[in-house]
């Protein structure tokens, strides 16, 4: 899988992507990441990139043409995400998505945002929450990290069959030793080596826990069941 990643500030990925799950991808060839600075198809001697909005407002506002430039360099065109506070969320299902697509490129935006004309050669428009960032570079980090780790061979494939968000659940509380901690001990049932009542348990725990943190996913669920 190629990822493109089209930003103003290309250097800022490097630590994060040369570390962990993502560099032992990379390494085993799963994974190609490729940074295009958007500076580079800046318009006049000092390779402008942004100019102020029409209709007044604060900030600055990139302009479409640098970005369909660099965007136009990736030959063939991949799977377009533009990375954008007024997107649609990103969440695990959205992961496994991306993950199996053989190419793809993240606009990262900055200053007061991008010309909305850039929307119209996107395939998605995609947050990562219901805040504010100074730009898409930390996003795209995220989703890089996040789609990384369900290319096949790029960790251990039982790793994932669990995890929080699978069947709408957060995962369930895991431990390891010391068996006592400050007096907090490992639940007796994790002890025993019976896998059906450990499996019930774990089932039990992910419903209380999503109850508890994530009550929201628990009325997701129910009215899935319901319908």
């Amino acid at each position: 899988m190629t990822v493109y990643i089209l930003t103003l500030f290309p250097e800022i990925f490097q630590s994060v992507f040369s570390k962990s799950i993502i560099a032992r991808a990379i390494d085993k060839k799963l994974l190609s990441i490729k940074l295009i600075n958007i500076r580079d198809w800046g318009l006049g001697r000092r390779k402008t990139v942004d100019d102020k909005p029409y209709g007044g407002g604060k900030g600055m506002i990139m302009m479409p043409q640098p970005i369909m430039a660099a965007l136009g360099s990736i030959k063939p065109k991949p799977y377009t995400i533009l990375l954008c506070a007024s997107g649609k969320m990103f969440k695990q299902q959205t992961a496994g998505f991306l993950a199996k697509k053989k190419s793809l490129a993240l606009i990262c935006g900055h200053y007061e945002g991008i010309d909305a004309r850039v929307e119209k050669y996107v395939d998605e428009i995609i947050t990562i929450g219901d805040f504010i960032l100074t730009g898409g570079e930390i996003p795209a980090m995220a989703i890089v990290d996040s789609i990384a780790r369900l290319i096949p061979g790029s960790i251990n494939p039982k790793s994932p069959v669990d995890e929080s968000f699978k069947e709408g659940l957060l995962e369930y509380p895991q431990y390891t030793q010391p068996r006592v901690f400050n007096g907090l001990k490992v639940p007796q049932v994790l002890l025993l080596g019976n896998h059906a009542r450990i499996a019930a348990w774990c089932t039990k725990q992910a419903i209380k826990r999503t109850k508890k943190f994530r009550p929201d996913l628990i009325r997701k669920r129910e009215l899935k069941i319901t319908n």
